[in-house]
């Protein structure tokens, strides 16, 4: 006789939360009245004793005290837990945000609530169920099925946009494989592929569009840019060697800082020699040869 659940679990240790055939086959259509807490322990106790437990082990004694409640109705603690967890952690949930009242009902379910607390994996179970819950109100709230909680593989617990966005080697390998992953309709893996193959689509849609530049802004462009390199063409050429040693020859008169300025400006371009016309020589020519003869 033992008092700790034995679980069902998946090859890769992960619980069963799913009913078990007998669990289907043991559901109460309609509830009864719920027997007082002493009628309870007594029976128990009882049960232990007949079978050869020790009756002084309360947590032996409360492993098979019975249900009192719920759709398992005269089903004992332990059973529950090893045939609908799934529904056991639910009942925990809810019965660990009422207060005891005094009555056989809320007293059967603080009973069960004791019995559980002492069990680790009921602990994990209902934390992840209550994050599984706030999440799913998140998504209800907000219409983002990213808030959704994903339950399967190493990303358990975590939501489906925080494993979406994770930048790791392992989270993009499963958004990859999630895009041609044939899921079970209804299920969790479904509406993660859901949402994935609708952030890439989104994403798709959202890309920059890149277009041509068009004939007139090219031509604008290059006769601007025309524009800029002729005032570069006009400019002053740099002074030479030889200007400089010819500044520095006649700067023996000159302040240090004029002689700097002058060899820092541009030459002045040299001045176009003036080539008198033809018929301006041909009229001078004749001045002359007229005051000749005088």
């Amino acid at each position: 006789m033992y008092a700790y659940p034995v679980f069902r679990k998946t090859p890769q240790g992960r619980l069963l939360m799913g009913p078990t055939e007998e669990a289907n086959r043991s559901t109460v259509v309609v509830a009864g009245r719920a027997r007082r807490k002493e009628e309870v322990l007594a029976e128990a106790t009882a049960f232990v004793r007949q079978n050869g437990g020790d009756p002084g082990d309360q947590f032996l004694v409360l492993a098979h005290c019975k249900i009192q409640f719920g759709k398992h109705q005269n089903q004992r603690f332990r059973w529950l837990l090893e045939n609908s967890l799934g529904y056991a952690v639910y009942l925990v949930s809810s019965i660990m945000g009422e207060e005891e009242r005094d009555n056989p009902l809320s007293a059967s379910k603080h009973l069960f609530l004791r019995y559980t607390s002492q069990i680790r994996e009921i602990g994990e179970a209902v934390e992840v169920y209550r994050k599984k819950q706030a999440l799913l109100q998140e998504a209800q709230r907000s219409g983002d099925s990213g808030c959704l909680m994903v339950e399967f593989g190493d990303f358990k617990g975590r939501s489906m946009k925080e494993v979406y966005e994770d930048p790791g080697k392992e989270a993009q390998a499963l958004v990859t494989y999630l895009k041609t992953a044939k899921a079970r309709p209804n299920t969790n893996m479904a509406l993660f592929k859901d949402y994935v193959l609708k952030r890439q689509a989104s994403a798709v849609a959202h890309l920059p569009t890149v277009r041509a530049p068009s004939s007139s802004s090219s031509s604008s462009s290059s006769s601007s840019s025309s524009a800029a390199a002729r005032p570069a063409a006009t400019q002053s050429r740099p002074l030479t060697a030889a200007g400089v040693n010819a500044l520095l020859a006649r700067g023996k008169h000159l302040s240090p800082s004029q002689l700097a300025r002058k060899i820092v400006s541009p030459a002045k371009p040299s001045p176009v020699p003036h080539v008198p016309s033809p018929s301006t020589s041909a009229a001078r020519r004749q001045l002359f040869t007229c005051g000749e003869h005088h």
